[in-house]
């Protein structure tokens, strides 16, 4: 990628992988109780100068500040989750709409599965493809859009659901908050990690570590508190022991 970097379709492409690619989608704050902060340059300090990742509120809003730099017309939605589990969710995930002259674009680096590794062009049941599995919009008068995701040998996924409505900075606190703070929040059952590679992913959901090259897993173990804190360090670049210090 030349520099300075253009704002156009392609580039955003490679600025998706490489964000999926190098900055970790991970809950360590939260489990070991750092405060977050969605300002812009707390956020840039945590991911870029230490190296780190974050959450949806976080990448995505850092991310965010790149693209409206760089020159993209940007616009942030809340979204609700509506795949597993099946019971009602809160909106508490942030995604990004790039608009062009002739298309919108969905964009996201804040979710952990059920992630394309481009942008996708926000139109009603085009079949899209990353090269791994397929995504469409589906239009409805309840949800408004839908996104579905479909993995090989896999029927169709529901992902979230986000009606077009622009939100301001603000309007996020509330949501980080709850899922920083709140007893039933996801974030605090548990890590939730992932990074891709060039032809695959790294996850780590609840300590169940699971490797991926293509569309096959190719490892998938139980991670003890000592395998934990060794891939952690091996797969993202975190070394668990700076979190002794809170």
């Amino acid at each position: 990628m030349s520099y300075p970097i253009e704002a156009t379709l392609e580039n955003l492409h490679k600025l998706q992988l490489n964000h999926l690619k190098y900055i970790p989608y991970e809950n360590l704050s939260i489990l070991y109780g750092e405060p977050i902060s969605l300002d812009g340059q707390d956020l840039y300090e945590k991911i870029i100068v230490n190296e780190r990742g974050g959450f949806c509120f976080e990448t995505n809003a850092l991310y965010q500040w790149l693209l409206k730099a760089i020159g993209y017309q940007v616009t942030s939605y809340h979204t609700r989750l509506i795949g597993l589990p099946p019971e009602e969710q809160l909106k508490r995930h942030r995604m990004i709409r790039v608009d062009f002259a002739d298309a919108s674009y969905i964009t996201d680096v804040g979710i952990r599965i059920a992630l394309s590794r481009k942008a996708l062009r926000l139109e009603k049941n085009k079949i899209q493809t990353d090269g791994y599995s397929d995504f469409r919009y589906l239009s409805g008068e309840n949800q408004g859009w839908n996104m579905q995701y479909k993995r090989k040998n896999h029927d169709w996924e529901n992902v979230f659901s986000f009606h077009q409505e622009a939100e301001y900075e603000k309007d996020f606190i509330m949501p980080a908050f709850y899922c920083e703070k709140h007893p039933e929040s996801p974030f605090r059952q548990g890590p939730q990690m992932s990074i891709f590679t060039d032809k695959g992913q790294i996850t780590i959901a609840n300590k169940l570590l699971i490797i991926s090259n293509e569309t096959k897993i190719i490892e998938r173990r139980e991670l003890s508190s000592e395998k934990f804190e060794k891939y952690c360090k091996k797969y993202f670049q975190i070394n668990l022991r700076d979190f002794q210090h809170i």
